[in-house]
């Protein structure tokens, strides 16, 4: 059976561990001895940026515009989200706690897509009702 071994100043040799005076004959440890904890760690308080609403709504009247073909007054949702984003973007650049970025920077560049997309519409079919009208025109006399 092996035991531990010690050496202490004064000693012979190399002595069983349960020999050595002042060492506690209880079982040992393998690891290093515990220190209670005297002090509480105070938990710390991360502070959570907070998103600009307006980001937010950017984001959701521009889909909404986007979105919105079957409904005529959802083409002012689209310029809504601009004009949201467009605020967002600058109040987020001037206060740097304010979160959202690429929610309003999402938010404008839908909309803008948006608003093209309900030009382009009423150019192509307004073009073709115009075009529509005058060849008709042109057959009655």
């Amino acid at each position: 059976m092996m035991t531990d071994l010690a050496w202490y100043e004064g000693a012979s040799g190399w002595a069983p561990l349960s020999t050595v005076p002042g060492v506690a004959t209880g079982a040992t440890t393998s690891g290093p001895a515990a220190v209670p904890a005297t002090t509480t760690a105070t938990p710390m308080v991360v502070p959570q940026n907070k998103t600009d609403p307006l980001a937010i709504l950017s984001l959701v009247l521009s889909i909404a515009g986007l979105l919105g073909f079957c409904c005529g007054f959802l083409l002012m949702a689209g310029i809504a989200g601009i004009i949201c984003g467009h605020l967002a973007l600058s109040r987020i650049s001037k206060d740097p706690s304010l979160e959202g970025r690429g929610l309003a920077l999402a938010g404008v560049v839908i909309g803008y897509v948006g608003v093209a997309s309900w030009l382009a519409w009423i150019l192509l079919f307004g073009g073709l009702a115009a075009l529509q009208g005058i060849s008709e025109s042109m057959m009655k006399h």
